[in-house]
């Protein structure tokens, strides 16, 4: 008979499901008559050896509940203490993960109070940051790791259309280095919008952004023109006839917690580094 085949029980079966799901390892590898020695293998395969076949055959015998052997004791204790070093390289660690390599600006432009109010469950907020109807503007940031493995910080700017602060627009897009415009399909002022959107970041940047630190170059300012909404009153030849002038890229989206939201903010983090590089 194989001592590493283990005829698991009911309590041991739904221990092992649970710890799986926890580490991330496909339940799928448990049966009643649990291989125990494979299983580890394949666990320390997945953790790229930080830990031992031995290491993990023990911590899943302590799982289950079974008895360790003295050298399997041995092997959980120096387990144990490796996770501590780990964990006082990594608790140092932390303050520097977040240390990128660039920080550009994106100007976001004709958001509805409700949408933007969706934003900081999906990207970042400063814990001091003031309400977008106070001063006209929210702050978010995003973190984003390119093909390079660099970090890129996207600064966020969620500017207002209340006309209040309308005055007060062309300084938010200063040091812009890219912009979207928002408008929902089903409201035509929100689409006409656009082009005043269009017009004050035109006479406020020159639709140019030069860049800084090691690339210094001049490039164009990249604009992307998201529509909002199932349905349109707005004629879709209009949208296309706007898009085209204006020079564009075009995407439709349901609304703000389409995750395609957070791929356009990606794609345009990676196509501003590309142009800094071309």
């Amino acid at each position: 008979m194989n001592s590493k085949i283990i005829t698991l029980n009911d309590k041991q079966l739904n221990e092992l499901n649970v710890f799986f799901k926890k580490i991330g390892i496909p339940t799928t590898k448990i049966s009643k008559e649990f291989n125990i020695e494979e299983v580890s293998s394949q666990i320390s395969d997945i953790y790229e050896k930080t830990i031992s076949p031995g290491q993990s055959e023990a911590v899943l015998r302590r799982v289950m509940g079974i008895p360790l052997s003295p050298k399997q004791r041995t092997q959980l204790y120096d387990l144990r203490k490796k996770i501590q070093r780990y964990e006082k390289f990594l608790n140092n660690f932390r303050e520097w993960r977040t240390k990128y390599d660039h920080e550009l600006k994106i100007i976001i432009l004709g958001l509805t109070k409700e949408q933007s109010e969706y934003l900081p469950s999906a990207l970042t907020k400063p814990f001091i940051a003031v309400e977008r109807d106070v001063i006209g503007v929210n702050f978010l940031t995003k973190l984003i790791e390119i093909y390079d493995k660099s970090l890129i910080r996207l600064q966020i700017w969620d500017v207002t259309s209340q006309r209040r602060f309308a005055f007060l627009r062309p300084q938010f897009y200063k040091g812009a280095a890219a912009a979207i415009l928002v408008f929902n399909k089903e409201n035509r002022d929100s689409f006409d919008m656009v082009k005043t959107y269009y017009n004050e970041l035109k006479e406020s940047t020159g639709l140019k952004f030069k860049t800084k630190g090691k690339f210094r170059k001049e490039i164009s300012l990249p604009v992307a023109l998201i529509a909002m909404g199932n349905k349109t009153v707005v004629p879709y030849e209009e949208i296309l006839a706007l898009n085209k002038n204006i020079g564009t890229s075009y995407y439709e989206l349901g609304n703000i917690e389409d995750e395609r939201f957070q791929q356009i903010l990606d794609g345009i983090g990676v196509a501003l580094i590309l142009r800094f590089q071309g």
